[in-house]
């Protein structure tokens, strides 16, 4: 059978908000990068993200900072969560809310002009930084826009059947089209795998099966 052989520094598997930012940032840093999508561009779960980005700006309550946003997620997540991982998204949180802003996202905002914050479950203060109900859509749109203005390569309905490795060492990853059944190899130096789903490990859960 037949197969296309393509190239790239960086090959990042699904386009959701991780895949789409971790393009940009390999991309600034002058990879030749690569996107593979099993949907549409733009088609993601991240779409469905309806409440808001938990980010401890303190725009409404000032008492709130990243060690409360940490507490409030590891008690939460039963004690089961990576503590370090936790640690890095409650201290970063606030600065990708604020560079999704530069990227041209449009958040509500408060009187005074700041982004505003609502409730939500299981965080002490008002920490939610939302558009509406369509917080997910709006993350989206604006990474997509930053992206199709950098020099990467995005190939969407392409499922990828297979990681390649060789000593341990990611090398490259085989994947179909499903709009020509045609194959293609991808020769690359690493992988980011952001192609979330986590959430259908249980029988009950919100996440979309795309």
């Amino acid at each position: 059978m037949g197969y296309r052989t393509i190239r790239a520094d960086v090959l990042v598997i699904g386009a959701g908000g991780a895949g789409m930012r971790a393009a940009i940032e390999a991309s600034e840093k002058g990879m030749e990068v690569i996107v593979v999508s099993k949907s549409l561009l733009g088609k993601a779960h991240t779409v469905m993200a309806e409440g808001g980005i938990a980010a401890s700006v303190a725009n409404v309550d000032s008492k709130d900072n990243w060690k409360i946003h940490f507490s409030d997620t590891f008690v939460e997540g039963a004690y089961l969560g990576d503590w370090e991982a936790i640690e890095i998204l409650a201290k970063e949180a606030p600065d990708r809310v604020y560079e999704l802003e530069r990227y041209g996202a449009l958040f509500d905002r408060t009187p005074e002009g700041k982004i505003m914050q609502r409730a939500f479950a299981a965080h002490t203060y008002r920490r939610l930084c939302h558009v509406g109900d369509r917080t997910g859509l709006e993350i989206i749109r604006t990474l997509e826009d930053q992206l199709l203005h950098k020099d990467v390569r995005i190939m969407d309905e392409v499922l990828v059947t297979k990681i390649i490795t060789d000593k341990g060492q990611a090398v490259g990853a085989v994947a179909l089209s499903l709009r020509t059944g045609e194959v293609v190899a991808i020769n690359c130096k690493s992988i980011v795998i952001a192609t979330g789903g986590a959430g259908l490990i249980y029988r009950v859960t919100s996440n979309s099966w795309e």
